[in-house]
């Protein structure tokens, strides 16, 4: 079971980059753990992180929210969805986890990323194998992102 502490720098770090950089009202939903292989978004940044803490951090949304986001960022217009706006998506989540690997640094956990990835579709299947993802859903006026983290913790002698 993931430890509160050990999750909370990804939520503060989501909330702090969706507020001051893209300027939009963010709410959290209802945090779950689920056992799913399929990505919920058809727009999906994968970010893998090694160290004390190992696995995979998922940010997914639906086309039309990636395109909002992307737009905010960029401050023009995003039509289409193309590699300007990929680029833009996930250096988001390579932020947020940055910022919340800082965070975990501060619990003792010190932790490397992996550069972001961006995987397209809806339903994708990403196999975290044996660790469970906590979903944390985040609300904006553009849509539903879903941070999902798939991580593993080791004990600190």
């Amino acid at each position: 079971m993931l430890k509160a502490g050990l999750v909370n720098p990804f939520v503060q770090s989501a909330y702090t980059f969706l507020q001051d950089e893209i300027n939009m009202e963010v709410t959290r939903g209802q945090l779950r753990l689920e056992s799913s292989k399929s990505t919920s978004g058809e727009v999906n940044v994968a970010v893998g992180v090694a160290g004390d803490a190992e696995g995979i951090v998922l940010y997914s949304m639906s086309e039309k929210t990636a395109k909002a986001i992307a737009a905010a960022l960029l401050n023009e217009a995003v039509p289409v969805f193309n590699q300007l706006a990929e680029s833009s998506i996930a250096e988001m989540g390579n932020i947020i986890t940055g910022q919340a690997a800082a965070g975990l640094e501060e619990h003792g956990y010190v932790c490397k990323l992996t550069p972001p990835t961006i995987i397209g579709g809806k339903g994708v299947m990403i196999s975290t194998v044996d660790i469970q993802r906590l979903v944390i859903p985040i609300e904006l006026p553009a849509g539903l992102i879903e941070i999902s983290v798939a991580l593993r913790y080791y004990s600190r002698k």
